[in-house]
């Protein structure tokens, strides 16, 4: 049931995007662009929805703590659900940094492989001399349902059980191989559409790349533990 719920939501998002990219008009560049901005904003939701639950359940979730780091079981539990916060706070902020670094060095390629306007922007000399704050403003105000629509099609991935695997979970994920896919396949699905349907050619590949980024199957991962004391237990056996 989980497995046709996801496909299900991955189709709606499939034709809910090819649908805004054909009546706005998108051009490869902004596509190329809005898959940039879809998996930025997916990193940042992995690191954030984590840093609140690790907050919120740090608590109850002693137990699996005190098995990972031994050490925590000196320390009281009014103190350590004090102290954690803090804690995850500034893992979450080095998470969002690393994320944040990262997809610049990838907008730099973007810049000069994906130009567009405006130039001051997202032009080769634009986007590495912009405050990258700018950029993704004015991305995310105009492509915002790409944004969304990919966080509800992933969504399954911020309910996570452990949240400490969703601050790297990124990093495990199939996205940025998706990614490289469409990469290596634009120019051959360009020339394709290109000789079949000419001026309509742009369109029709953004299509097909919408179509590998959302409905080829997702990797699945090992099931998550469950943090909690009798489970936590389990997994150890």
């Amino acid at each position: 049931m989980k497995s046709f719920f996801n496909i299900a939501i991955n189709l709606i998002a499939f034709t809910l995007i090819s649908y805004l990219a054909i009546i706005q008009k998108w051009s490869l560049q902004e596509f190329c662009w809005c898959v940039w901005l879809a998996g930025l904003f997916y990193s940042w939701a992995c690191v954030i929805t984590a840093v609140f639950q690790i907050m919120l359940t740090a608590r109850t979730q002693r137990d699996y703590y005190n098995l990972e780091v031994p050490l925590l079981k000196k320390i009281s539990p009014g103190v350590f659900a004090v102290g954690i916060i803090p804690v995850i706070l500034l893992v979450g902020f080095i998470a969002l940094y690393i994320y944040t670094w990262i997809f610049f060095f990838y907008g730099l390629f973007l810049s000069v492989f994906a130009e567009m306007q405006p130039v001051n922007l997202f032009g080769r000399n634009g986007f590495i001399n912009s405050d990258f704050f700018t950029p993704v403003t004015y991305l995310a105000q105009k492509f915002w349902p790409m944004i969304v629509v990919t966080l509800i099609a992933n969504a399954d991935d911020f309910l996570r059980k452990n949240p400490w695997q969703k601050i790297v979970f990124p990093f495990k994920t199939n996205e940025i191989l998706r990614i490289h896919l469409m990469i290596l396949l634009m120019p051959f699905l360009m020339l394709i559409t290109w000789a079949l349907f000419k001026d309509a050619y742009q369109q029709l590949t953004i299509v097909l790349l919408i179509g590998i980024f959302y409905l080829i199957p997702k990797k699945r991962h090992g099931k998550d533990i469950i943090v909690n004391g009798s489970s936590a237990n389990k997994s150890r056996v």
